[in-house]
């Protein structure tokens, strides 16, 4: 039995379980949900009162994994600093926003989860201030937790990311700001709850309106190349309030970035 020790103590570890619930405004119906396991199940499991040590191994796997914890932390997690019980917590949206404006922001997609990593470390080692990951790269939650573990001062965030669960993976593995190409309402009041810089997609002006909506602090143009220069214009005259961020090559971003809040740079 791989946690043994965590079963030995299952009253208290449920207690910590629930702390981290608390902290992350998780839900009971999210988390039985995440762990494929019914409620009832999931009230004894918090409880302490699985007596199958066997179960009880699979459930802090199950655990471990949704919530991107090790053994360790779910351990001794009410005596842990804030910092290292969910790193995001001390950087507030206003902050990120205020770092990421004018910037131009390196893209990072790769097909592998080591070419992706090298990528991160090679802009991170040019002076770059920021990047922003794809959660389309494999294990890119791995990347996001060492790179803002090993670099806390740096603006790291995620990109493409298409559900509120990713968002959370996302944040509780230290990501500074989330990026979506679509309006996604579930994401932004994820964002608004844990006060994490937010940009969702759009393409219309209908889409950049849902976006602000739904808790979007400001909108990235997504496709941008495939925007009519009109759609652009329409959504800077019905919305002129509304900062834009689009993503766009080296040369595109060298010219235009003047005209947007920051820009996401491609390869």
């Amino acid at each position: 039995m791989e946690y043994e020790y965590l079963f030995m103590d299952r009253k208290r570890i449920g207690g910590n379980i629930e702390a981290i619930m608390r902290d992350r405004k998780c839900t009971k119906v999210t988390l039985s949900k995440a762990m494929n396991i019914s409620r009832p199940t999931l009230d004894a499991f918090l409880r302490g009162d699985i007596n199958n040590s066997g179960k009880y191994d699979e459930y802090i796997k199950r655990l471990l994994t949704y919530m991107q914890l090790t053994d360790t932390i779910l351990d001794n997690y009410k005596t842990l600093p804030d910092i290292k019980k969910m790193r995001c917590n001390t950087v507030q949206k206003d902050e990120v926003g205020k770092g990421l404006q004018g910037m131009e922001i390196p893209y990072i997609f790769s097909k592998t989860y080591r070419s992706a990593l090298n990528e991160c470390k090679k802009m991170i080692q040019k002076g770059e201030d920021g990047l922003a990951l794809s959660f389309f790269v494999p294990d890119a939650i791995k990347i996001l937790a060492e790179l803002t573990e090993d670099y806390p001062d740096l603006f790291i965030g995620v990109a493409d990311v298409c559900s509120k669960e990713e968002a959370s993976l996302a944040v509780d593995s230290g990501a500074r700001f989330v990026f979506t190409n679509f309006p996604i309402r579930e994401v932004g009041s994820f964002c608004k709850d844990r006060d994490v810089f937010c940009c969702m997609g759009a393409a219309t002006v209908g889409e950049a309106f849902n976006a602000i909506d739904y808790g979007s602090d400001v909108v990235n143009l997504y496709p941008y190349s495939a925007i009519a220069p009109d759609m652009i214009k329409a959504i800077r005259t019905s919305l002129p309030k509304v900062e834009l961020i689009a993503t766009l090559n080296e040369a595109e971003s060298d010219e235009l970035k003047e005209d947007f809040f920051a820009t996401l740079v491609r390869e």
